[in-house]
């Protein structure tokens, strides 16, 4: 932490994302505590998936005894299963993915609850070009949201989308300004990447053209 700190100076962001979802985690509370004191002594802006995505009590004693915010809620589904974990406070950063949540109007009404509830809505876009491009419309519409998580390096969200994907001077992401999400697809990409559906994928090219 010290090194990273180091490198990317103390005017940048710094978030640490401990990836607790995956099915093989091995650490707990006790942990994510000790982990979180030693996180705050480096100025970081949120401690991410700290813990199992099902342990909602020991989501909600972290977020209490911790020093630094902590985030979470990128696995779960439907605003039916934010509710609960907004109801107790157990984040102080929620982050829904809406390939994962039910597309747009889910993830609005999640925004909605957590706005309610004093809980921060940052979209969690490590997924598609589609996603991010999402992301960044609803984003727009919240304005205590300056922020969307996403994937670089991935030809799904570079490659699949014709305009593609690239920070300005000042290291933001523009939203898109075209009509509907503001982004239009590569069909060659999407052929690539999608063999076994490239007969589907002509039929929408050919529409579109």
């Amino acid at each position: 932490m010290a090194a990273a700190r180091t490198a990317i100076g103390s005017d940048a962001l710094l978030m640490v994302d401990a990836g607790a979802s995956d099915a093989f985690w091995p650490q707990g509370y006790k942990w994510a505590l000790r982990t979180a004191e030693m996180l705050s002594h480096y100025d970081v802006t949120w401690f991410e998936e700290p813990l199992h995505p099902d342990a909602l009590e020991d989501f909600v004693a972290l977020r209490r005894a911790a020093l630094v915010p902590i985030a979470g809620g990128e696995v779960l589904t439907r605003r039916q299963s934010f509710q609960p974990w907004l109801d107790r406070g157990a984040f102080d950063i929620v982050q829904p993915d809406v390939t994962k949540v039910g597309g747009l109007s889910e993830q609005r009404r999640i925004a909605w609850m957590a706005r309610e509830r004093g809980t921060r809505f940052i979209p969690h876009g490590w997924n598609t070009a589609v996603g991010l491009a999402s992301d960044l419309q609803i984003a727009s519409a919240f304005p205590d949201t300056d922020l969307v998580e996403y994937l670089t390096g991935s030809p799904f969200i570079d490659e699949v989308a014709s305009c593609g994907w690239q920070l300005d001077g000042e290291g933001m992401l523009p939203i898109p300004s075209r009509p509907g999400l503001g982004v239009a697809m590569n069909f060659d990409a999407l052929m690539e990447y999608s063999p076994a559906n490239e007969k589907e994928l002509r039929e929408v090219q050919a529409q579109q053209a």
